[in-house]
């Protein structure tokens, strides 16, 4: 039994005699250590023992105030460091292997892109095209001229240059050359800046009848008798509150804002959803 660092099948670890400041485990061998720190506070957490007054806890140990188990965490990160270095250094190497490899396949790639440019019609302009997914091995695509998105059927698809590995069934560069015809694009831009000022437009209409439309007392006494909430109004079986909740809560809520009864249930059910996952842990 030793104070050391122990390089085992799946990595290094920590083994540590507890001593006699360590509480329940005091005189205890701890094997497979691995710092960690929990609120801000550094521990070592080791393996779980099933000693009998452990009752199957972890033990996790602070070592700031412990020279002999901070002496082995410094050099069980030491290890760690120098074990990242080398990876590195040899993923490095290969990138760079793999680099002088592609750097011909690249170029060829690039020599075919400008062929394919040199023949897009004079009355077109040039089409960027981005790789934004993957289905099924085909590439979906995502095509804009000036930040303005255009359908797949609405280009001109010139070719396709890409650059392959020997061996490889798929490219690992690739790009696509497109275009379309100035006048074409000038009608979509156009369409789509219409259907952008409607929209805008009806926004703001509807902004403004919210703001502006005359709120029936009762509608305004039925939202802060049920706290905005219509369900509260059904179950009741007050089914004209229910009604004037459900048609004029936008406008109460905009002229008035939002019950603080109702804002505290909603600020409780999203952090419900939002722990959900970790409680069920």
């Amino acid at each position: 039994m030793a104070n050391e660092i122990i390089s085992g099948k799946y990595g290094h670890s920590i083994s540590y005699d507890a001593g006699s400041d360590c509480g329940a485990v005091a005189g205890m061998h701890l094997t497979g250590g691995v710092p960690v720190v929990h609120g801000g506070v550094k521990y070592v957490r080791f393996e779980t023992k099933f000693d009998a007054k452990l009752y199957g806890q972890t033990v996790q140990i602070k070592y700031e105030a412990r020279p002999e188990l901070a002496a082995l965490v410094a050099e069980y990160e030491a290890i760690q460091a120098q074990l990242k270095a080398e990876r590195e250094a040899k993923w490095a190497a290969k990138q760079a292997g793999q680099a002088t490899i592609d750097k011909p396949l690249l170029e060829a790639m690039w020599a075919k892109v400008a062929e394919l440019r040199a023949i897009i019609p004079a009355d077109h302009v040039r089409v960027d095209v981005k790789q934004t997914g993957d289905l099924d091995g085909d590439p979906i695509l995502e095509y804009t001229v000036d930040g303005v998105k255009l359908s797949w059927d609405d280009v001109n698809h010139i070719g396709t240059a890409s650059a392959i590995r020997p061996g490889a069934l798929g490219a690992f560069a690739a790009e696509w050359i497109c275009s379309i015809s100035k006048a074409k694009f000038e009608e979509i831009k156009a369409a789509q800046q219409t259907a952008t000022d409607t929209k805008k437009a009806a926004k703001e209409a509807r902004q403004k009848e919210l703001a502006e439309t005359p709120i029936p007392a009762a509608a305004v006494q039925a939202y802060n008798y049920y706290h905005g909430d219509a369900n509260k109004a059904w179950e009741n079986e007050d089914e004209s509150a229910w009604a004037l909740i459900e048609k004029w809560t936008p406008y109460i809520e905009v002229q008035h804002g939002m019950d603080i009864e109702k804002m505290k249930h909603m600020a409780a059910e999203a952090s419900k959803e939002a722990s959900f996952g970790i409680n069920e842990e």
